[in-house]
């Protein structure tokens, strides 16, 4: 469907982690978010997540059409950048992953050139996105619309 560059979001795109994450530290609130991202054991949480509407069937099969597609994911420490790439590769997804570092926007990372597209489940992060030229995709599970973005619930409809 898309021709362009497609950068897709982690999480909350292609696993439930975000969910995950928001449930561990309503129990550990005590701590600074910096602290809390520390204690998290990354391959547990991602080892026990869920695959969201089939997201990597998706990607594989975007792969083997030759889409060009980029995994653009925030991290919060080191340890969750190796988690993210070993559940990829284990999930033999082969396409470039780049990471955001806390506080740094994702148009930072990668600035978009001439309507590239990016599915995120943030609007904020899709907003950044298109004032930087890019074109963004609202990516929600359970399909809830957004008036400002186009929004799909699968991977397969851009893919």
């Amino acid at each position: 469907m898309l021709d362009k560059k497609i950068f897709i979001d982690f999480d909350g795109v292609i696993v439930d982690s975000e969910d995950r994450i928001i449930k561990k530290r309503e129990k550990d609130n005590g701590i600074s978010w910096n602290e809390f991202f520390e204690k998290i054991d990354w391959f547990q949480l991602l080892d026990e997540s869920i695959i969201i509407n089939d997201a990597i069937n998706c990607i594989l099969e975007g792969q083997e059409k030759g889409k060009d597609i980029s995994i653009l994911t925030k991290i919060h420490t080191l340890i969750e950048m190796q988690a993210k790439v070993e559940f990829l590769r284990s999930h033999n997804i082969i396409v470039p992953i780049l990471f955001t570092p806390p506080h740094v926007k994702k148009s930072d990372i990668y600035l978009p050139n001439k309507g590239e597209t990016l599915i995120d489940d943030s609007i904020k992060n899709l907003s950044d996105w298109e004032m930087n030229g890019g074109t963004g995709i609202y990516f929600n599970k359970n399909n809830d619309i957004n008036e400002k973005f186009q929004t799909i619930k699968t991977l397969r409809k851009v893919l």
